[in-house]
């Protein structure tokens, strides 16, 4: 009875781990949720961040912040200072996953719609990847 006790539980913890092991559906981050990727992105993130072609760019003197709501909008801002003056920006629009929820499509109230493909989705923190030409671009956000 205890070799068969045994030869359960040790069942159990291997299938456990193959399925835990293959939940992932990104690069990087927590292999297994029970937190919807919705509820994982929506929330306030500030940008903390950004490489280019794997060079880390410097973020003093900037701020981005981004609002994504459960019902499908969110808000985005975003400050620098150069030159001694300070320019902010500001944007609104959609976002939507696409059909396996591995990349976030946002579309602005220009219509101008853009792709990152998320390559670490946790409760906190979020990494999005974008490439255009020879440029790639990770942005990492946390909450």
């Amino acid at each position: 009875m205890k070799l068969l006790f045994r030869a359960s539980t040790v069942a159990f913890l291997a299938l456990t781990m193959v399925i835990v092991s293959s939940c992932s559906k990104y690069e990087e981050g927590s292999k297994f949720t029970l937190l919807t990727a919705k509820a994982r992105v929506t929330g306030d993130w500030t940008t903390t961040a950004i490489t280019v072609n794997g060079t880390s760019q410097d973020l003093t003197g900037t701020s981005f912040t981004t609002s994504i709501k459960k019902d499908g909008t969110y808000t985005a801002s975003s400050s620098y200072t150069f030159g001694g003056s300070t320019f902010t920006t500001n944007e609104n629009g959609t976002w939507e996953f696409n059909s396996d929820k591995t990349e976030l499509i946002n579309t602005d109230s220009d219509g101008d719609v853009s792709t990152a493909t998320i390559t670490m989705l946790k409760n906190k923190m979020m990494k999005l990847k974008t490439v255009d030409g020879s440029f790639t671009t990770i942005v990492t956000l946390e909450q």
